[in-house]
């Protein structure tokens, strides 16, 4: 099987998160041993990632994301969004990705969650 490009995991985690489905994102597109870092902290393996999402879902329920800017070089990530749910929103979310081997090794996620006004 031919490798997957760096913006092809990228797209396809894109997709696979915007349908909904975490669980095969993360089988198909992250390495077992990733590494996540936030403010909460660094963190090791899919686990980390899907508790990540989660929160991020609870934090936005029905939330609709807009990615404002993807940018990549080699093996190198970046993206830009913003999101909006009837409670909360964020205007200045941003991750980082390291993707090598057609997976996600590293992504640093930050964002402000802020109350809808």
């Amino acid at each position: 099987m031919m490798q997957r490009s760096t913006a092809q995991v990228l797209e396809d985690h894109l997709r696979l998160r915007q349908a909904g489905q975490l669980d095969t994102d993360l089988d198909q597109n992250y390495a077992s041993d990733v590494i996540l870092l936030c403010d909460r902290g660094a963190f090791k393996g899919r686990d980390a990632v899907r508790k990540s999402g989660d929160d991020l879902t609870a934090q936005l329920p029905d939330g609709r994301f807009e990615h404002v800017a993807k940018y990549v070089t080699g093996e190198y990530a970046y993206l830009k969004w913003t999101a909006n749910s009837a409670t909360n929103r964020i205007e200045d979310g941003a991750d980082t990705f390291v993707i090598r081997n057609g997976r996600i090794i590293m992504q640093s996620i930050f964002y402000r969650l802020q109350p809808r006004d």
